[in-house]
Order: C-alpha cells, then structure tokens, then sequence
C-alpha cells in the first residue's frame, strides 16, 4: 500500500513470509513509468554485515592508537608537570598555613616550572619579611594602646569619681534648698494661717457674747466668712504649688494670679521686702501651666529676697507687648504678656550675669541653693512658646521677663438658663442622703442643706449609707464626702446605682488633686457633680436644685 500510494521512489523494511527482515527499495508505479513498479529486496542482516565488520575493524585500530598515546602522554605529564605542580602546591599549602619560611624545589632548573618556583620563592621571601615589619609594628601598637588604656581607665575612674562627689554635693544641695524652702513656706503659711485662724476663732467668740445683737452677730459673721475665704485661697495656692492639681496648660489670667501669689509671698518673704504688684486691668490671657508659672515665680522672688539681705522692694509687672518680625531675641511676630520680676537687691556683674542662667550655677553660699531656679524659668518660658531675659548692674538691682505668648480674646455668648422640663421634681421638698464621716462637717452641711429647704438624713459613713438604701430609704439624691474610710464615695455610688440606676449624686472632697484619680467613665457609671471643699451651704444647695430641676420624677 505505502508502494501504490507514494509519488517519488523510497524505501521500506518489511518482513517476508519466511519471517526474515527484508529491506525494500521501490519505484511506485507513474506515468513516466507506464504504470509499472520496480522492487528490489535484501535481507537487512546480511547486507549490514560486511558495513558492521569494517566498523568494528576501524573502532579497534582507533582505540588502541588512543590507549597508547594516552599511556605516553599519562608518563610525560607525571614526569614534566605533575612531580612540579605537586611541589609548588605543597609548598603553596605551607605558606597558606603561615609557614612562610617553606620554599619550593626545583627554582635552579631552567625550565618554566622551575622559572615559576623561583618567583614563587621570592614572594614568600618579600611576605616573610613583610609580616615581620607588621610583627613588630603590631607589637608597638599594642604597647601603646595598652599604655593609653591605662591613662584612661585612670582619667575615666577619677571623672566617675568626680562626678558621683558632684552628684552627691548637687543631691544635697537641693535636699538642703527644699528644706530650706519649705521651711520658709511653712513659717510664712503659719503666720499667715494664724491670722486666720484668730479672725475666725476671734469673730465666733464676739459672737457668741453679741448673740441678742443681729446686727453685730451679721457684721462679725461676714468678718468670719472672709477670713475663712482668705484661708481657702491659701490652701488652694498651697495645692496649686506642691502640684497635686491636674497640672496642664490652660486660658491664664496673668494679673489674676500675680494678685493672688503676693499674699503668699508677702508672708513668705519677710516684713522687710515689701511686694507689689503693677498689672493693667483686662490683660489678655495666656496659654500656659499655671502651677509651673507659680513655682517659676515663687523661686525668682526668693531668689530675689536673697539679693536683699537687708530688705527692699520686690515689684511683680504685667503688661501687654506686640513684638514685630525681626525680632533680635528671635520670637515670633505677635502678642505676648510680659511678666517681670523686679527688685532693689545688689545686683550681678557681667560674668555673673553671662553664667546665671546655666544650671547648678549659683553665687549663694553652700547649702543655700541649687542654681536650678533662672534654669527652670528659662526652661519654662521657651517650652510656652516665649522667651526669658536677665538685666541685672551691680548696685541697680536684678529685672527678669518672662514672654509669654498672649491668646486672642473671644467674645463668648451667654448660655441659656434651661427651663425645668415638665414633671421635674421640686428641688425645695427633696430628699437628700448626706454621708460623711466627720461628725462636724457632716452636721454643718445637714443644717445648711434644711434651712435651704431640704429633708436631710444623714450617714456616718458609707456602710451605713448602704444600709440605708437596702432598707428603703426614701432618697431624690445622694451627697457624699469622697475620702472615707473603708468604702470611700466613688465606691458608694457606684454601689448604690446598682439599686437605683438613676440616683443624681454629688462627691465633696477637700483634696485638689482627686479628679485625676476619680477615672470618670471608668469606675463609676453615669456622672455626677465633684465640689471642692470648703464649700458653702449657697453652693452645695444650688448644686443639688440644679441636679434636681433636671430629674425627671420617677
């Protein structure tokens, strides 16, 4: 069939009937053949068979002719390449290990290999030589860094020598200056303290002897009244200054606090420094920490009272300042509040007054002072976005000024008074639960809430409150001191809301730093009014109309 089928002559293998491979050359039938195929077959094997025996023939003359110049080749290379490339390898692994002292044979010949022995040779001559000079050169490196070492392990002890006695010195100065000041604080806070306490002790006394006379008895009642509020604006500076306020920058008004901190000062500084204060009225505010700017100022005015060992005048200024572009001191173009600490002391040289502002540098005697008071001043003004500047002559007295950033004042509208949504319950018949575990203050405040028209039943503390509660105490609201031992206020709430969910509430505390403590939000679920102690019998019932008015009745 591939014969009929194909066009062009080929060849074919097929196997005949006798089973014997047979190779098959044709001519297919065409035209130009007039249709006459041509096929002539041989048997594969035998034809095959001489081409086989001449090959084999051919194969064995060309690999014994390999075999034996490859013998011949194998004995020349051992004898002329091999035996010195050994050498020169072996001779290689010994330098490679560091004995450069080993040389390769053969560098006398004149052959190449024995050409490449000698350059090799004289290599490991020039490195041996080499590695001597950095033997040696090593070696006085060592003596010399081991000579500095020494040098600084001596300069490094005495500086840690110095600088722990330093440390120490420094740690005790400051001990002494704190004790110093707080000495001088609590002299000062004494004095000022038992002014009060005789305005108070005083006007009850007349009181009581004048208790037929209203008018008497009202006009000492005012006297007492105010020594009281002057009482509380000391503890309230007291608390502002040894910082267990929430310390952070707020709207300050300059002239305010200048005003406040004399009478602190006044009775701090002694009767021989006279403290004034010169600030216009309507200052703009500035954004500042006003516990840190009470401290900076409280340390420049005893700087100040050092300066004037024989008395003086100490001038605390305020004053508005525009500051254009260029300014030389380098503040930004704007609005400040310059505060000034002026005095009449002995005043500073030039080298004093280039080194007054660097910390732990001070002129004061030992024991009297840290030099960190200018430092923290300094530190304070430019961390509030300002400046602080010294101008001090021998004789003429010391000015520093603090520049404060001032902020832009804003007309602020009045809020609406809210009016009592429909069903409020009626503040004036309320009734209040009031805990607290002292007996005194629990009974003043009792009596202020009644005559302000409330029904009042008291707790002592905030057990007996709970108690209370459990037993079905008719309560509108709960009134209750925050510091209590075993469950103090936030706990007493917290507990009765469980019971009544919407039961108004209202902490009283004495200690200025407790708001941060309270974690609002966190312990204590829904909100309720923080008033600060002393708190008058005027304000603790608006406080209470105020939640009530607002409750709806249940």
């Amino acid at each position: 069939m591939s014969l009929l089928q194909s066009q062009v002559p080929g060849n074919l293998r097929l196997r005949s009937i006798d089973g014997t491979e047979r190779l098959v050359g044709y001519s297919p039938p065409t035209r130009q053949n007039h249709g006459v195929a041509a096929v002539v077959g041989f048997e594969e094997q035998e034809l095959l068979r001489d081409i086989k025996r001449a090959l084999l023939r051919g194969v064995l003359i060309v690999g014994g002719g390999s075999l034996l110049a490859l013998g011949m080749t194998l004995l020349v290379a051992r004898r002329f390449i091999a035996a010195p490339t050994d050498a020169l390898l072996q001779a290689a692994r010994r330098w490679r290990a560091g004995d450069l002292a080993a040389r390769a044979p053969g560098a006398a010949r004149h052959s190449e290999f024995g050409q490449l022995a000698g350059a090799f040779n004289r290599m490991a001559v020039a490195l041996q030589q080499r590695e001597e000079e950095l033997r040696h050169h090593a070696q006085l490196l060592e003596d010399r860094v081991a000579d500095r070492t020494q040098a600084l392990r001596e300069a490094n002890a005495r500086l840690e020598a110095e600088i722990l006695e330093r440390r120490n010195t420094q740690t005790a100065l400051l001990q002494a200056q704190k004790l110093q000041a707080v000495g001088q604080l609590a002299g000062g806070i004494a004095h000022d303290f038992n002014n009060v306490l005789q305005a108070v002790l005083g006007g009850v006394a007349l009181i009581a002897k004048r208790a037929g006379d209203p008018a008497a008895v009202a006009r000492l009642t005012g006297m007492v009244e105010e020594a009281a509020q002057r009482g509380q604006s000391i503890t309230r500076r007291l608390l502002a200054f040894s910082r267990r306020e929430e310390l952070r920058a707020d709207r300050l008004d300059v002239g305010a606090l200048l005003v406040g901190l004399r009478e602190v000062l006044a009775a701090t500084l002694g009767a021989a420094i006279r403290v004034e204060v010169e600030a216009p009225p309507a200052l703009p505010p500035v954004f500042a920490d006003r516990g840190q700017l009470e401290t900076v100022l409280v340390n420049l005015a005893t700087n100040a009272r050092d300066a004037m060992e024989k008395g003086g005048r100490l001038t605390l200024l305020a004053e508005p300042v525009t500051v254009a572009a260029g300014d030389p001191g380098g503040l930004a173009t704007g609005d400040y509040i310059r505060v000034t600490v002026a005095d009449t002391g002995a005043g500073m040289d030039a080298e004093t007054l280039a080194r007054a502002g660097e910390p732990f540098f001070t002129t004061k005697p030992v024991g009297r002072g840290t030099g960190l008071g200018l430092a923290m001043a300094r530190s304070f003004a430019e961390g509030s976005g300002g400046r602080m500047t010294i101008a001090s002559k021998p004789g003429c007295g010391t000015r520093i000024t603090l520049w404060l950033p001032a902020m832009a004042v804003a007309a602020e509208p009045a809020a609406p008074v809210p009016a009592p949504r429909p069903g409020a319950l009626p503040a004036r018949c309320a009734r209040v639960l009031l805990v607290d575990d002292e007996p005194v203050v629990r009974e003043v405040l009792a009596t202020q809430l009644a005559d302000a028209g409330y029904k009042v039943t008291e707790a002592g503390d905030g057990a007996a409150a709970l108690a209370l509660l459990a037993g079905g105490l008719a309560c509108d609201i709960l009134v209750s001191d925050l510091a209590m031992e075993g469950i103090d206020g936030v706990t007493l709430i917290r507990e009765a809301r469980r019971a009544r969910p919407a039961l108004p509430a209202i902490l009283v505390t004495g200690y200025a730093g407790d708001a941060a403590a309270l974690a609002v939000g966190q312990r204590v679920e829904g909100s309720f009014t923080l008033l600060r102690k002393p708190v008058t019998g005027a304000q603790l019932a608006d406080q209470v109309a105020a939640l009530l008015g607002w409750r709806e009745t249940v």
